[in-house]
């Protein structure tokens, strides 16, 4: 059987040319860019932030699922890529791809690394990419209409913490939800919401609006059922089989569901429970009533 020839990258130690770009002494070796790399990947140094101009187009994601699931599903998105030593071997693949694409790569230090990714939880890997354009919920409907797929879509009015919003787009991957309708567009290109959700970001449509309220109303329009959750009043979700074309409203942990949109709804309902406690995280919340969606209508 025939073998794989491993990836290797160069142990030397570079010649670093003037290029604008500072670095500190390193124990361990960098992996060069190539004489031929794009002088275009210049723009992102180590330890400097992406300049406000290109903030709209890029960003940087880190945590060591969320990157492979990004470079499974759009690997024509990674501008660069940055590696502890630990994680070569695991990251073979997508070295060897950087490599033949001509991508820029480098090996840093732990302490390097949280100074480009700008986070102590990069677990030892970051990429700087392309973001994924957002839609519109207009673009998103007339999407659905063409296809005829219709599924459950979560809307989060002002829920604005990114470990919140990871956590829900995990639990949305692993339930099967199409799309999440934001209030919030920045909270949708965070950081620490991709790495949170631990590569489910990757599987989740992001439509973002201006007002909620309207998008709400335009997939009811659609005849999408439009459910808003309560802690404390509403239907059980185990009273009768959740709708399977549905957009399931979560509001933020500290306010709710603003009263407005909450008449906008088709129904409330709720998640029953012992009352030993006052409520669920959101994103708890979230897992109890996508799982009872998924159990109702997976078939």
């Amino acid at each position: 059987m025939e073998k794989k020839e491993k990836f290797k990258y160069n142990k030397k130690k570079p010649e670093f040319k003037e290029n604008k770009l500072e670095f500190k002494k390193r124990e361990n070796p960098l992996i060069e860019k190539t004489s031929d790399e794009p002088e275009a990947q210049e723009r992102h140094g180590e330890n400097r932030k992406i300049p406000k101009a290109r903030k709209n187009v890029e960003m940087k994601i880190c945590g060591i699922h969320a990157c492979k699931m990004l470079f499974d599903k759009r690997p024509h998105d990674i501008i660069r890529v940055y590696l502890t030593d630990e994680n070569i071997k695991d990251f073979n693949k997508i070295l060897k791809y950087c490599s033949e694409k001509k991508l820029a790569y480098r090996i840093l230090s732990s302490e390097e690394l949280v100074k480009v990714s700008e986070s102590n939880h990069h677990e030892g890997v970051c990429f700087l990419i392309k973001k994924m354009p957002s839609q519109n919920y207009q673009e998103y409907l007339k999407e659905k209409i063409a296809t005829g797929k219709t599924g459950c879509v979560v809307a989060l009015e002002n829920v604005q913490n990114p470990h919140n919003l990871g956590a829900i787009m995990r639990v949305c991957a692993n339930f099967g939800v199409d799309a999440i309708l934001l209030s919030n567009t920045e909270a949708a290109l965070n950081a620490s919401a991709y790495r949170t959700s631990e590569g489910g970001a990757e599987w989740i449509k992001v439509i973002t609006t201006d007002n909620f309220e309207k998008a709400v109303q335009g997939f009811r329009a659609s005849n999408y059922k439009v459910l808003t959750t309560s802690s404390h009043t509403g239907k059980s979700i185990y009273e009768e089989k959740l709708p399977e074309k549905m957009l399931v409203v979560f509001g933020s942990e500290g306010n709710g569901i603003t009263a407005p949109l909450m008449k906008a709804g088709d129904k409330t309902v709720r998640i029953p429970s012992s009352g030993n406690v006052e409520s669920l995280n959101i994103a708890c919340a979230a897992s109890v009533i996508l799982a009872e969606h998924w159990r109702g209508n997976k078939n």
